[in-house]
């Protein structure tokens, strides 16, 4: 099987539908490792939320996102390096140029964008580099931090990363070698993700075992563009894992608003009209997009002009979630509002009432 090839009932590749699993309770997770919780959602507004969050707080976010996704790609890409290719690379005698091909190969059907190897260097000096270039990356903070993600898995140590753009779509990523701070690491720890049961099941493929649902999307392999038909909005598959630690670190340097400046930055974005409420407003259908998203399992749903209430089992991406729905119902009733919600136990509890208003949906 390689990254290119199709479902032949579907159109999904059939990587995809390989080494992701859409388990029963919301969950969508690596194969390989079922404790590495995915998502795939609309990407568009990933960097538009990083320039709004540092706009609220009056810091730059992305070292902090190439940080977080460096630290956290790198432990799923080691999957896929033996310790013998890794030993055969320091000896000399295979390139890692080539091992990294394949690992842009199969960035290509994750929407991550399209790498293209540029220049590099390989002596195991201070000066070693590897360069490519990337073409409508989902998200340039990530996909930088991916490829120095990418060579740490490939080398085995450290790297840094520098990026620039060339033309509009168009950027120059450099990975080199250098020490990474112990301190900053620990504090873009990642918490293990624990599967709970569920009783949610989506209709299936019966030809590559996929959620049938995945056929909305098309994949333009060629651009490492996953782009959803029916919403006309591009998607990708990212880790919880690579944004939940950018927002735990903003929140041990800067205090417990970060989590509701999250929510506004996503609040703002969403108010541009990237979302409407035709999304949400049929439970049934938003529980099998949520679920196909691997963002939970929504239980209770209620939305109109006198407020929301909803509670979503085994959330991912909670503050994302909150933001999307709080600017979709402003938007909708032209309204501001009083928003409370709480995580426990992983599950997402949101209440949202016009201002002013203090009696329940």
């Amino acid at each position: 099987m390689t990254s290119l090839e199709l479902c032949p009932e579907c159109d999904v590749p059939l990587f995809v539908t390989g080494e992701q699993l859409w388990l029963d309770n919301g969950d969508l997770v690596q194969a390989r490792a079922r404790s590495s919780r995915l998502a795939l959602i609309e990407c568009e507004n990933l960097d538009p939320l990083f320039a709004g969050i540092g706009e609220l707080i009056g810091v730059p976010i992305e070292p902090i996102v190439v940080e977080a996704v460096r630290k956290n790609m790198r432990v799923y890409l080691k999957r896929f390096v033996t310790d013998d290719v890794r030993e055969r690379i320091l000896a000399g005698e295979l390139d890692p140029v080539e091992v990294d091909k394949a690992f842009m190969a199969t960035s290509e059907p994750m929407g991550y964008g399209k790498y293209h190897p540029v220049d590099s260097r390989f002596e195991q000096g201070a000066d070693d580099y590897n360069t490519v270039s990337i073409s409508e990356p989902f998200s340039l903070p990530m996909c930088a931090g991916s490829h120095c993600a990418a060579m740490e898995a490939i080398l085995g140590y450290d790297h840094a990363v520098t990026y620039s753009q060339i033309d509009p779509q168009l950027y120059s990523i450099t990975a080199f070698p250098s020490p990474q701070p112990r301190a900053y690491e620990d504090r873009l720890h990642t918490p293990r993700y624990e599967h709970q049961d569920g009783d949610l099941e989506l209709e299936r493929c019966p030809s590559c075992g996929g959620p049938r649902a995945l056929s909305m999307c098309t994949w333009y392999l060629n651009r490492g563009i996953i782009f959803n038909k029916p919403l006309k909005r591009r998607m990708s598959f990212i880790g919880p894992a690579e944004l939940d630690p950018i927002f735990a670190d903003l929140q041990e340097e800067l205090g417990d608003t970060i989590p509701q400046i999250v929510v506004e930055a996503q609040r703002r974005f969403t108010k541009t009209g990237f979302y409407t409420i035709d999304e949400v407003q049929n439970e049934g259908d938003f529980r099998i997009q949520l679920a196909l998203r691997g963002l939970g399992n929504l239980r209770e749903l209620k939305i109109n002009k006198r407020g929301m209430h909803m509670l979503v089992e085994n959330a991912a991406l909670p503050t994302m979630i909150v933001g999307m729905m709080q600017g979709i119902f402003e938007m909708t009733f032209d309204l501001e509002t009083e928003l409370e919600w709480e995580v426990s136990r992983g599950n997402l509890r949101v209440e949202l009432l016009p201002r002013g208003v203090t009696v329940g949906v």
